[in-house]
């Protein structure tokens, strides 16, 4: 089982604690939406047509904390990543800190979660649909007009 270090752990209990719910989830990146990532047809990490896109925002504030752009084969580490870059070095100008609880709408996600983050006093839960990032990537599917 995968689980943060006692190092990183520490870290992030440094980090405020906010009252806030954040949605995460990770999705096949559709043809077209690399632009709206900024990418010129050239992939991250070596990744080739089938990648995935990790996003994790604030829920409560609706903003976007962090954008990961991954091969599709990666493993569920990844999403741990985002979430403490979503922690540590959010985008924007927001500070860093800790939500209180996290939703995630696909359940081998959920329980990787709650494996890894367990020494953290993070809620972890479950629902079918994530409004905010169903938006989200909603927006970024539509053509330029």
């Amino acid at each position: 089982m995968y689980t943060l270090s006692p190092f990183t752990c520490s870290r992030l209990k440094r980090l405020p604690k906010q009252p806030v719910v954040w949605e995460g989830d990770r999705r096949p990146i559709a043809d077209g939406m690399l632009d709206a990532f900024g990418y010129d047809g050239s992939l991250p990490n070596g990744a080739d047509e089938a990648s995935d896109c990790i996003i994790w925002v604030d829920g409560t504030e609706g903003v976007l904390r962090a954008v990961t752009i991954i091969p599709a084969d990666t493993g569920h580490e990844a999403v741990v990543r985002t979430l403490l870059q979503a922690m540590e070095h959010p985008q924007g100008a927001m500070p860093p800190a800790r939500p209180q609880k996290l939703v995630v709408s696909d359940r081998e996600i959920h329980f990787f979660l709650r494996g890894a983050l367990q020494d953290l006093d993070l809620s972890v839960d479950y629902a079918d649909t994530l409004p905010i990032i169903d938006e989200i990537f909603e927006s970024l599917q539509q053509p330029d007009e």
